[in-house]
């Protein structure tokens, strides 16, 4: 199989995986009359479980993964969205959707398989072209499943039900697709290959002729070793962290990517608030996710066109200070309208401002790693992140807490990102200060040497 084939069909498991016109519309389908769920029993019970699901499956799924060799884990992604859509279709109260909420976050934790399989399978100087291959078919699922979820809804072509069995068809061809993609043979913790040079040679030869860098399983894979993988991956990581700008951009994308995950996981409970009564019969919310994605996207590739130098002293802290404190205006705009027009409005810009700036926060922390240890670091970030993330729901959503109200909670995401905008404020104001007495100290030697004494006498 040529490897242009295997990237359009791991490209295509991400488009099906990701067509799903129903999930812009699932707190509408679950407090409908399909299930007859309350706002409150969504928002405060059912919907949680999916952050505490994800920070549990994350760590052993991201080791299975490897250790298994990522394909097995696209067969796992496959099956669990199945489950998930099972039973959203069949099932009934609060108990099952807190069970499908724990399917949901199996399937978040096993997105990872997805990006890393291609980097597998693929020879080195194919790495770009995949990256930005799997991410838009990604992309281009969820933007033609938002669409014609808004289409068929608005021209009342279907019910909310009916957007839910086309998602489960679409994830049932994902799966079969996953069952008939093949297994590399090495992996980055368990299954690393020896650099014998004889074997690179010929192994560099296969690749120039067929493309892929690990389809032929070979004597020069390591056999899997548990003990010997997680010293690895812990040695990689005190590596990948003794970087402080690595620590720097990684706290900003664990932040940044709590505040946004728990924003996305309620917006629709803030929306089936404030929309009036007589406008519950046609919503848009697939519209606004689908230009939400389609502005992201430009924002994302006008960003790589920008002449900007983002490692001068003191420039990125004051960029994320900025969105910090622009997101808290939003969030706390979103959480005191009752406006449904600006809800919308401003959750986009909400959108395309955090992955605009996640994507320059990736792109500086890939800076400064090998390609090896990507993967080893954003699995971490993500992990803060949930952590976080886990922390703020058990405290404001979930009735263990506080169990406020919807519109109460983005209000307080737009307080927390207000702390981390003044923190990283803060981090700026020092960081041009101390770079400023620096170039002083420097301009006062450079003149002490260069420059002879004044005779005084």
């Amino acid at each position: 199989m040529h490897w242009k084939v295997l990237t359009f069909l791991v490209c295509l498991y991400g488009f099906l995986k990701e067509y799903r016109p129903s999930e812009a519309y699932l707190s509408a389908y679950l407090t409908g009359p399909w299930k007859n769920l309350t706002v409150e029993e969504v928002d405060n019970e059912i919907y949680p479980i999916w952050t505490y699901a994800y920070l549990l499956w994350l760590v052993p799924v991201f080791l299975l993964a490897d250790f298994f060799r990522y394909q097995p884990m696209l067969v796992l992604e496959g099956a669990t969205y199945i489950a998930t859509w099972s039973i959203l279709l069949c099932a009934q109260g609060v108990l099952a959707f807190k069970f499908m909420e724990i399917c949901y976050g199996l399937v978040s934790a096993t997105e990872i398989a997805y990006y890393s399989y291609l980097f597998a399978m693929v020879s080195n100087e194919h790495y770009k072209i995949i990256t930005s291959f799997t991410r838009a078919a990604i992309l281009m699922g969820r933007f033609a499943a938002y669409l014609t979820g808004q289409l068929l809804v608005s021209f009342n072509l279907m019910d909310y039900k009916q957007l839910n069995i086309i998602s489960m068809v679409s994830v049932s061809l994902a799966f079969i697709l996953a069952v008939t993609l093949r297994r590399p043979s090495h992996s980055d913790i368990f299954h690393f290959k020896n650099h014998d040079k004889n074997k690179d040679a010929t192994n560099k030869e296969l690749d120039n002729n067929i493309g892929f860098s690990a389809i032929q399983e070979s004597s020069n894979v390591e056999k899997p070793t548990f003990k010997r993988g997680i010293l690895f991956l812990w040695k990689e990581l005190k590596t990948a962290y003794s970087d402080k700008s690595v620590i720097a951009w990684s706290f900003w994308w664990a932040c940044a990517s709590c505040g946004h995950l728990q924003v996305q996981n309620y917006i629709q409970n803030l929306w089936e608030v404030i929309t009036p009564e007589d406008q519950k019969g046609t919503i848009y919310n697939g519209a606004v996710e689908a230009v939400g994605t389609l502005l992201s996207s430009i924002s994302v590739l006008v960003l790589g066109f920008l002449p900007v130098n983002w490692s001068r002293p003191g420039l990125s802290e004051t960029i994320m200070a900025i969105v910090c404190v622009f997101n808290t205006a939003v969030l706390t705009v979103m959480g005191q309208s009752t406006n449904i027009w600006v809800s919308y409005a401003l959750y986009s810009v909400f959108r395309a401002t955090y992955h605009t700036v996640i994507t320059l926060a990736t792109l500086q922390i890939a800076k400064s790693l090998t390609r090896q240890r990507y993967g080893f670091v954003f699995g971490a970030n993500m992990f803060m992140a949930l952590v976080v993330e886990t922390i703020l729901t058990v405290i404001v959503v979930d009735k263990v807490g506080l169990g406020v109200d919807v519109q109460t909670q983005f209000t307080i995401y737009g307080g927390y990102f207000g702390v981390i905008g003044c923190l990283f404020l803060a981090v700026a104001f020092c960081t041009v200060y101390k770079n400023g007495c620096s170039c002083r100290v420097a301009s006062d030697k450079i003149y002490n040497v260069s420059d002879p004494k004044p005779n005084i006498a």
